[in-house]
C-alpha cells in the first residue's frame, strides 16, 4: 500500500521543484544592503542565511528558520547550519558560498532565505524584521533587504475592535518587487502560538474581539508578496515578508461559555465517547485534538472520530461559534436536545468564526469533519452580546517583558534596608512630621492667646 503513495509523492515533488542552473563548484556571491525607509542604512544588523527547502514555489510564512536563528541564545539546533553575518556601516553585507550550497536533493534549486531584525523600540516587545526568500540561478546576486516600521494602533468599543496601520511607503522596495503588490495581515500571538490572524487586512478594518478570547500577547502587522518573477540578480523567484515591530496587547473580553467544559467524540456508528479533560475547550489554540479511546485495552481498535460534541451544561443563547484547526471541511451545528441539529456554518480554513445574526438557543455544539476531527485545536462558544469597553487593545510592554534581577552591592543593600511599612515609607519620618505639626500648632495657639490678653 505504501509504495504507490511514495511514488506519487516523488512525482509531485519532481513537478514542483525547480532545476538549478548553476554549477555546483561555482563561486556564488550573495551581497546586498539592509535599509530603512528613505534609504537609511542599517549598520551592525545580524543576518541569518538559511536553506529552507526543495520546493520550487517560494511561499512566505509568518515565522522562518532564519528569523529564529537571529536570537543568539534561544535559536533552535537547526541554526547550527545557518550562516550568520552582520551589516557594515553602510548597511551592506556579503556571503561567499558554493553552487552546491544553493542546491538540494537531486540537484534542484533550493529555497534560500535571509532574515534580519531591528532592536525593539521602547513601546515594542520585539523589533521589526524582514525575511527575503529566493532561488540562486546566477553567480552574483544583489539582494535588497528593506525594513518596514509602520505606525500601529488597535481600539475596542461599540464597533467591536479596529486595527490601523500605515502601509508600505512607495519606494521602500525596488520596482521589480513592488509590481506584485503587498498583501497585509495582522497577527495576534501568545508566544509561539497564533491566537488569531486577520488575512487580507486593511487599515481601519474592524473585527469581533471575541476571537481573541481572554488572551494577552503581542500584535504585529505583516506585509508580504509571494512568487515574484524577477531578474536572476534579485533571486529569480522571490518572496518577502516585512513585519512591523510587535506591540503588547490585552483582550478586554471574558472567556467563552464553553471554556474548560467536557466534550465527547462520536464514531461512524453514532457511539459517543466522553473526553475529559477536553483539549477543545482549554483555551490553547494550536495543540491538536488527539482523542484516545483505547488506553491500553487488549484488542481495542481506535475508532474513527467523525464528530466532536461540546455539552454546554445548560441552555444558552449562542451568538458566536469559533472553530480552529479545520483545514478540510467541517460542519458546525447547534442543538437543544442533542437529536435535532441546526447548521451554523461550514468551516474550510484553520480559523473560522460563525456569528449568528439572532442568538440561537442551544445546549450542544457539534463539529463534524471530513475525513475526521483529529486536526481540530479549539471550539469556542459565546452566549449573548457582550459589552465591549472603549479603549485601546495595546498596553505597555513592561507588563509582559521580564524585569532583570540585579544583585545589589553591600553599599546598595545598606542604603535600601527594609522600612517599617510595606510601602517602603519610613515610619520615623511620619512620627517626626506629626511632632513638628504638634509643636507648630502649640506655638500658634500660645501666640494667639498673648495677642488677645494684650
Amino acid at each position: 500500500m505504501k509504495r504507490p503513495i511514495v511514488l506519487v509523492t516523488l512525482a509531485m515533488l519532481t513537478v514542483a521543484c525547480t532545476a538549478s542552473r548553476v554549477d555546483p563548484k561555482a563561486d556564488i556571491e550573495l551581497s546586498g544592503s539592509v535599509q530603512r525607509a528613505g534609504g537609511i542604512p542599517v549598520a551592525g544588523s545580524r543576518l541569518a542565511l538559511s536553506l529552507e527547502g526543495d520546493a520550487g514555489d517560494v511561499l512566505i510564512a509568518i515565522t522562518t528558520i532564519g528569523l529564529a536563528c537571529l536570537d543568539r541564545e534561544a535559536g533552535p539546533a537547526i541554526c547550527r547550519r545557518a550562516r550568520m553575518t552582520s551589516t557594515r556601516s553602510n548597511g551592506g553585507f556579503r556571503y561567499d558560498i558554493k553552487g552546491k550550497d544553493t542546491q538540494s536533493t537531486f540537484g534542484y534549486s533550493a529555497v534560500l532565505s535571509i532574515s534580519t531584525a531591528l532592536p525593539r523600540k521602547e513601546n515594542e516587545t520585539s523589533g521589526s524584521s524582514t525575511t527575503y526568500r529566493f532561488h540562486v540561478q546566477t553567480e552574483k546576486l544583489n539582494l535588497p533587504i528593506r525594513m518596514w516600521e509602520p505606525s500601529l494602533a488597535a481600539q475596542t468599543g461599540s464597533f467591536g475592535a479596529r486595527v490601523s496601520f500605515s502601509r508600505v511607503p512607495a519606494g521602500l522596495v525596488p520596482a521589480q518587487l513592488g509590481r506584485g503588490g503587498q498583501r497585509y495581515s495582522v497577527v495576534f500571538a501568545r508566544g509561539d502560538e497564533v491566537v488569531w490572524r486577520l488575512g487580507g487586512a486593511r487599515s481601519g478594518m474592524t473585527f469581533d474581539p471575541r476571537v481573541l478570547e481572554d488572551s494577552s500577547g503581542s500584535m504585529r502587522v505583516v506585509a508580504s508578496a509571494n512568487d515574484l518573477r524577477v531578474s536572476e540578480s534579485l533571486g529569480d523567484e522571490v518572496a518577502f515578508t516585512m513585519r512591523s515591530g510587535a506591540r503588547a496587547y490585552e483582550s478586554p473580553m471574558d472567556p467563552p461559555v464553553s471554556r474548560d467544559l467536557g466534550c465527547s467524540v462520536v464514531d461512524d456508528h453514532g457511539k459517543r465517547y466522553p473526553i475529559a479533560p477536553c483539549a477543545l475547550t482549554d483555551g490553547t489554540f494550536t495543540k491538536t485534538f488527539s482523542p484516545i479511546i483505547c488506553t491500553g485495552a487488549t484488542g481495542c481498535v481506535e475508532p474513527r472520530h467523525s464528530a466532536a460534541f461540546i455539552d454546554l451544561g445548560r441552555r444558552v443563547s449562542a451568538s458566536l461559534v469559533v472553530v480552529r484547526g479545520c483545514d478540510t471541511t467541517c460542519r458546525v451545528e447547534t442543538s437543544l436536545d442533542g437529536r435535532t441539529w441546526r447548521l451554523g456554518g461550514v468551516a474550510q480554513s484553520n480559523q473560522a468564526a460563525f456569528p449568528f445574526t439572532r442568538s440561537v438557543p442551544a445546549r450542544y455544539v457539534r463539529v463534524s469533519g471530513s475525513p475526521a476531527v483529529e486536526g481540530l485545536t479549539e471550539i469556542s462558544v459565546w452566549s449573548g452580546t457582550p459589552r465591549v469597553a472603549e479603549g485601546s487593545l495595546l498596553v505597555s510592554p513592561q507588563r509582559f517583558l521580564p524585569i532583570p534581577s540585579v544583585t545589589p552591592t553591600s553599599n546598595e543593600q545598606a542604603k535600601s534596608k527594609p522600612s517599617s511599612t510595606d510601602g517602603g515609607f519610613n515610619i520615623w519620618v511620619l512620627v517626626a512630621a506629626v511632632l513638628l505639626a504638634g509643636v507648630a500648632g502649640a506655638s500658634l495657639g500660645l501666640f494667639v492667646r498673648r495677642k488677645r490678653s494684650a
